[in-house]
Order: C-alpha cells, then structure tokens, then sequence
C-alpha cells in the first residue's frame, strides 16, 4: 500500500475519531443535565402540620425532615410547626433537608396584680413576670398622682397578651378636676372642710365671727360664690360662725 493511501485512510478515520468522540462527549453532557435535572424537587408546605404527616410529605419528595427547636406562637397550636427552610414552594435536590420549628403553643403568663401601686412598682413587678408594658394612659383622680388605677389584661394566667403589651391607667392626682362650687351657706363647717378636702379642693383661708341667732360652726359666707368652677388650684374663703364664750 502506497504511502499516499495510509495516510488518506489514517486521515478518515482520525476525523471518524474525533467525531465519535465530540459526539459522546455531547451525550454525557446531556444525561448528567438530564440527571441534575431530575433530582430537583418542590418542597412542601410543612407549617401547621404534625410532624408525622410533614415527614410522611417531606418522604414523598425524596427530602428528609430535622426538627431545629420548639418556640411559643400565639396562632399556631402547640405540636404543628410552625416555620420551615427552605419555605414551601421552593426547589430543593433530593437527599437534602428541611428543618423546621415545632410551636409550643400561645405563651402563658401569670399577670401580678399592680392596681394601687404606684407606676414605677408596678411596671417593676410587670417586668419581673416578663409580661411587657404597653400603653400607659393618665386620667385625673381623687387617687394620689402616679397611682394605678386599672391594668389590662386582669391579674391571672392569661394567653391573650396584646402584641403592644399590657394597658395601664394611671392617675394624674385630682390637681386638673374641675367642680361646679355648691352652696354652702347654712351648712355645718365640719362638714364642708371634709367634704371639699376629699374633692382634692384647697381650703386657703378660715374666718369666725359671731352672727345673731347662729350657732357654733356654721357656714355664713363662701368665696367662691355657689355655681361658679372651681378645681384643686383654686383657694376658697369661708366664713365660719363663733359663739362669744
């Protein structure tokens, strides 16, 4: 065979080679994105599921289920999970893992009782009990300034918690109460001076003197007049009958 033929024949079947070769390389190619493909799967939605049917799910996908921790939730019943990654929905291969989070249930607090203490006291005692402090709204009150009036929630376990907290009302002190003066002529003074310290009112000046056919200790005269307002910053007057020994 000439040397001109070997070399045509060697040329034919190195391209035949190459050829072959490029061709199998393109359908290795091929299959390992056919098989990468495949081992793809859509991951479940596990949330408020009990473990053995998220399993039993997390199963059917080729997936395996790791429960990570417990924590409280107050929508998801305890025993049902509660969070989950990768979330529902994604891609994720086969073999690889979802891990989730099981609820524990609503969190149970024991809310102490604070109304009568004073704000700073009772946010302490809130505090310690780990229940948070929310709006705190003043009102004016007979009660001392800084005074607790009413909680909420009421004092007991509860699992109904406000997302801001618990609700306080507390006194502002009686100091912007405003009252319509009664008439007070005539009337015991005993009686008045009680009557209007308990309304928070301030009694700034005390007169006697004696009045024809009047006993001991009754009313003559009042600053300011009946029907006119007056509110804890308002000094009244009065004028308070005496006997001559």
């Amino acid at each position: 065979m000439s040397f001109k033929r070997v070399a045509i024949l060697l040329l034919k079947y190195g391209l035949l080679g190459i050829a072959l070769l490029a061709t199998a390389g393109i359908s290795a190619i091929t299959t390992m994105r056919v098989v990468l493909t495949s081992q793809e799967v859509t991951v479940p939605t596990l949330v408020e599921k009990r473990i053995p049917e998220a399993g039993a799910l997390a199963a059917r996908q080729g997936l395996l289920l790791r429960v990570e921790g417990r924590r409280n939730d107050p929508l998801v019943p305890a025993d049902r999970i509660v969070g989950q990654e990768p979330a529902g929905g994604t891609t994720l291969k086969t073999q690889r893992t979802i891990r989730v989070w099981v609820s524990l249930g609503p969190r149970r607090l024991t809310v102490p009782p604070v109304e009568g203490e004073s704000l700073r006291t009772g946010r302490l005692s809130l505090e310690q009990a780990q229940v948070p402090v929310g709006r705190v709204v003043e009102v004016s009150d007979g009660a001392a300034e800084g005074t607790i009036l009413q909680q909420h929630p009421a004092p007991g376990e509860t699992e109904s918690m406000s997302a801001d907290g618990a609700s306080l009302l507390v006194s502002v002190g009686p100091r912007n109460r405003n009252y319509v003066m009664p008439d007070l002529i005539g009337k015991r003074a005993g009686e008045v001076l009680d009557a209007l310290r308990l309304a928070g009112l301030k009694v700034a000046e005390v007169r006697y003197r004696t009045y024809p056919g009047v006993g001991q200790g009754m009313v003559l005269k009042q600053f300011p007049a009946a029907g006119h307002k007056v509110s804890p910053q308002t000094s009244i007057a009065l004028e308070i009958s005496k006997v001559e020994p």
